[in-house]
């Protein structure tokens, strides 16, 4: 059995395909007013509970053999959800899932993180903070862990959310724009870690991207040519980002990580690639491929 938290995300909800696709059973944590329908007809077993209580999660995983965690707050706290408490969840809840898995006896746990998580200013976030805290926790731990470290995700920072506005045709540049970075689909990335999950010894750290290593100034070349248009560009320097990563951490901790992971991709370029992802006999999807495909869907 393996128990999956996040199940209802766009993450954790492709790991419960393909777990469930390899054939193995499934256990999601879920929340009391989750849209559950989805897991229901894939045949997942389901149980209520919240990372703020702690009860629910030691609950959770009773019987369970490999526990998988996508959670964090981070799209709640951009969408402006007030109770998306970074600490709260990310920090003390992973911190109380990890003792309960410890304490059930629990073999393995595959914990989503992120690439550079603890490079600066992304280790300084509160999105980092929690990342780096539960992989130091599970370091200590007694179980097996397994920390997955993908780089930026496609969908991600290709989308208004990240201030790529391809639609609109406009694009904020952090930065100077010209530092490599290995975007990455997400598909790939939930494949990645549903095969890590059943693998029979798998690494305990797993830090890859997408096949290009391309600057976000490149890839607003790679949309250009996929709409046929120019896409207009504003940057944004170095120090606005860096003040605004900072100064928004209390109020707007959401958009301080966006900020923050913005600020370190334009800093470090990367120096992982999509070799783990090959090596688990992914094929990794480019950012050509992406952009080709969201651009035509767009307009039929």
């Amino acid at each position: 059995m393996v128990l999956v938290c996040g199940a209802t995300g766009e993450l954790g909800g492709r790991v419960v395909r393909g777990l469930r696709a390899a054939g193995s059973p499934v256990r999601a944590l879920v929340r009391p007013r989750s849209d559950t329908g989805g897991l229901r007809e894939l045949g997942v077993e389901l149980t209520t509970g919240d990372f703020r209580d702690a009860e629910s999660l030691r609950r959770a995983v009773m019987g369970v053999e490999t526990v998988v965690s996508t959670v964090t707050v981070i799209a709640r706290a951009l969408a402006g959800e007030k109770d998306a408490d970074f600490h709260a969840v990310d920090v003390v809840g992973h911190r109380e899932l990890i003792a309960a898995a410890d304490a059930a006896g629990v073999a393995r746990f595959v914990f989503v993180s992120a690439a550079g998580v603890r490079l600066e200013p992304l280790a300084s976030t509160p999105l980092g903070r929690g990342k780096v805290a539960t992989e130091d926790r599970l370091f200590g731990a007694a179980l097996r862990e397994v920390v997955v470290r993908p780089d930026q995700y496609q969908e991600i920072w290709f989308s208004p959310l990240a201030q790529f506005d391809w639609p609109a045709r406009k694009v904020v540049v952090f930065g100077k724009g010209e530092t490599p970075t290995r975007y990455v689909a997400t598909d790939d990335v939930a494949d990645a870690v549903a095969r890590l999950a059943l693998a029979d010894d798998p690494p305990r750290i797993v830090e890859f991207g997408g096949p290009d290593a391309l600057t976000r100034k490149q890839a607003v070349e790679v949309f250009e040519r996929a709409l046929g248009e120019p896409i207009r560009c504003r940057h944004v320097p170095r120090a606005a980002i860096r003040v605004g990563a900072i100064g928004l951490r209390r109020f707007r901790p959401g958009l301080a990580s966006v900020m923050g992971g913005a600020l370190a991709a334009d800093l470090h370029a990367a120096t992982w690639n999509d070799r783990p992802l090959r090596e688990l006999g992914i094929q990794p999807r480019s950012v050509e491929a992406y952009a080709n495909a969201v651009t035509r869907t767009a307009a039929r």
